[in-house]
């Protein structure tokens, strides 16, 4: 391919991913998780907001940099809806251009525009960077760590000291991001002395990586969770393990939107519904039955021309031992593991697809179909997260949390004789719509209150208020779901009951 059509081949993908990041990017609502990110940002100072952070016994404990990046970019931003979640549609399309220079310097050329092409409409990136959370960041942060590791893996004999301490100071402030890149950078340093065997090289790059992030190692270790790793709070859904780890891999390689919402598979016909989706499904599996196959075949067939199979080593190493990590990490903490705790997954994917069919086939296999099939399923798979993030942008069923749909309906309902309550969910959120008189009640106020049962304290909370509206976010995880109706009807009647995307809004009245 000439220079100038294959830069221009390039420029193309980058605004690929542009679009998709940006596209319609207000066009939903903030969710719960969304409204977290903004009550850890809402301080005047980076030092309140740190302080805010540390304090809380959470999960985003352990992810601080991420609230004090969007503290300053609100700063200059503003609040809209866009200004909040572009910071993380800019970081998804750095991790693209990143994994493209990556792939440029360990395989060359037509790798680099496979495995930037499939980041670049990865459902699961473009998901992740349309939402106002840490994993975008976090994605970039480990794509620039293995840009700058691929120095030490590349044939290149230049000096490398500069690159060393770049790869040690976005290890740190990887550290920083998460604890979770922490488990990532882990499976890096492993991978990078088993397949490379140079344990002097090995020591160069990572006692940098080491004394840099030895702040927040320390400060980990440090914490409750490292003696209790079940003190945190975190959402633990008891799934069994194995349906974590189908729902990790189907989420990395198509995201949440290709098959069945996620809302119907807590219901108890779920297993009806996933056979109703059975040819996305059996799609699904073809095709990564056949690149996994492909890259199998690759990894196993040993030859001495095969130029780039000690990086492909390198990347399988990558890919599994994370994987792995992540699998020790979700049973010692028992969180419901999701695609989201592994979002560094999606590097070594990306980069390690195109291996299937580009370089590892030698002229005596010239004529195999296996790469040909390979390409097909490849081509596929791209299809297939093109169509998922379509069904995020357009298909209802696939949307977030529509606090912006229910603030409107209490906005328009709300007066002195009908006040509101939201019992579980994200009170910021209905500030940040402009719902400033809504009551939060959550459940351990409601628990506070002895001698009561739920509706005679909304009574008290609303002052005897003859209409109350109670508002719930996700009820399939309130746990007293099934027993505040019944309560409820001791002093008042449910006269209608409103839903948009997970959020319900129930209107009683006061029995005469």
């Amino acid at each position: 391919m000439k220079q100038s059509k294959y830069y221009f081949v390039v420029f193309i993908i980058i605004i690929v991913s542009v679009f998709l990041r940006f596209c319609l990017l207000q066009n939903q609502s903030l969710w719960f998780d969304e409204g977290w990110s903004l009550a850890l940002s809402d301080g005047p100072s980076v030092q309140e907001n740190l302080f805010k952070i540390v304090n809380r016994e959470a999960g985003d404990k352990y992810q601080p940099l991420y609230y004090l990046v969007l503290f300053y970019w609100r700063s200059v931003f503003g609040e809209s809806e866009f200004a909040i979640r572009s910071l993380s549609a800019l970081l998804g399309v750095g991790s693209v251009i990143a994994i493209f220079f990556t792939s440029l310097r360990v395989y060359g050329k037509k790798h680099a525009l496979w495995s930037s092409m499939i980041l670049a409409v990865s459902s699961f990136s473009v998901f992740y960077s349309q939402d106002a959370r840490p994993y975008a960041l976090l994605i970039f942060i480990a794509s620039l760590q293995i840009y700058f590791l691929s120095y030490s893996i590349s044939a290149e004999k230049k000096n490398k000291i500069i690159s060393q301490l770049l790869f040690g100071i976005f290890t740190a402030i990887g550290s920083f991001g998460s604890i979770l890149t922490i488990i990532f950078s882990c499976a890096l340093s492993f991978s990078h002395l088993i397949v490379y065997r140079n344990f002097k090289e090995w020591i160069k790059w990572w006692i940098p990586p080491v004394v840099f992030s030895s702040p927040m190692i320390w400060f980990y270790l440090s914490s409750p969770a490292a003696s209790d790793p079940t003190a945190t709070t975190v959402t633990r859904s008891g799934l069994p393990i194995v349906q974590n780890i189908m729902f990790v891999i189907y989420g990395i390689l198509v995201g949440t939107s290709y098959g069945p919402p996620l809302e119907k598979l807590r219901d108890e016909e779920k297993i009806n519904v996933l056979l109703g989706y059975w040819p996305h499904l059996l799609i699904f599996i073809i095709v990564i039955t056949v690149i996994f196959l492909a890259l199998l075949t690759s990894l196993l067939r040993h030859h001495k021309r095969k130029r780039y199979q000690r990086a492909d080593y390198f990347f399988t190493s990558l890919l599994a031992t994370s994987f792995l990590l992540s699998f020790l990490f979700a049973l010692a903490t028992k969180i419901n593991w999701l695609p989201r705790h592994s979002f560094y997954l999606c590097i070594p994917v990306a980069i390690l697809i195109p291996s299937a069919f580009l370089h590892n086939y030698q002229r005596n296999n010239k004529h195999s179909v296996l790469p040909k099939i390979t390409k097909v399923a490849t081509v596929s798979l791209l299809i297939m997260n093109v169509y998922s993030n379509f069904q995020y942008y357009l298909n209802p069923a696939y949307a977030k949390d529509d606090y912006r749909s229910a603030v409107r309906y209490l906005l328009q309902n709300q007066n002195e004789s009908a006040k509101s309550v939201l019992l579980f969910g994200q009170p910021r959120l209905l500030q940040y719509y402009g719902d400033s008189s809504t009551i939060y009640a959550p459940e351990y106020i409601l628990k506070t209150v002895k001698g009561k049962n739920i509706a005679e304290k909304i009574s008290v909370m609303t002052k005897n208020a003859d209409t109350v509206f109670l508002i719930v976010n996700r009820e399939f995880d309130w746990k007293l779901k099934d027993v505040f109706k019944i309560e409820m009807s001791d002093l008042y009647n449910l006269e209608d009951e409103t839903n948009w995307p997970y959020m319900k809004i129930y209107r009683f009245t006061r029995k005469k």
